[in-house]
């Protein structure tokens, strides 16, 4: 159900909340990989999120590479300024 999705939207969001607190505090030579990992399940659950939950039994969720591709090089670029 709708309600079903959006709790397990929520708690995926907060393991997200709670680790985007602690990126910052990683080597810099793992830092940018994590970073885009995290933002492409942010962005995967925001698709999740906006997709109703009789849908979601029907079909792959996804995000599409070129969106893929952007959030990888903000990432890195994000982190590159932090070393």
């Amino acid at each position: 159900t709708d309600a079903d999705r959006d709790a397990a939207v929520a708690r995926v969001r907060a393991d997200l909340a709670a680790a985007e607190a602690v990126i910052g505090g990683l080597p810099g030579s793992s830092r940018a990989a994590v970073r885009a990992c995290h933002d492409l399940y942010a962005a995967l659950t925001d698709r999740i999120a906006a997709t109703p939950a009789a849908e979601l039994r029907r079909r792959r969720v996804r995000v599409p590479d070129a969106v893929k591709a952007g959030i990888v090089a903000r990432a890195a670029l994000r982190e590159r300024g932090r070393r």
